[in-house]
């Protein structure tokens, strides 16, 4: 069976008739997909009709979104080389103090 046809078992399953309404917690570990447009057709109706019971999901979601588009906005920057370098001294004293000896 591939991993295609066994999420579609799965989705089948839980999703089952209308009553069946994802946890938050479920909701949350779709988000990505489901913004993505990804999200198989009946899981993603799973979760609309989560969000319209949930109003706590739904502004996670908006928030979630809106975040997703700005962090794709951002600029990335070259990190100065004495930041790399106070940044990996920093770490190096951070493992040595809680793994003394060397034990990593």
């Amino acid at each position: 069976m591939t991993l295609s046809e066994r999420v579609m078992r799965w989705v089948r399953k839980l999703f089952r008739g209308n009553a069946k309404m994802l946890t938050c917690q479920e909701q949350v570990e779709l988000l990505a997909d489901y913004l993505d447009g990804i999200l198989h057709h009946e899981t993603a109706s799973a979760l609309e009709r989560h969000m319209e019971g949930c109003p706590e999901c739904l502004t996670f979601m908006k928030t979630y979104k809106a975040t997703s588009a700005w962090v794709r906005e951002i600029a990335c920057e070259e990190m100065p080389e004495e930041l790399k370098t106070r940044l990996a001294s920093f770490l190096k004293a951070k493992i040595l103090q809680e793994h003394p000896g060397g034990d990593h």
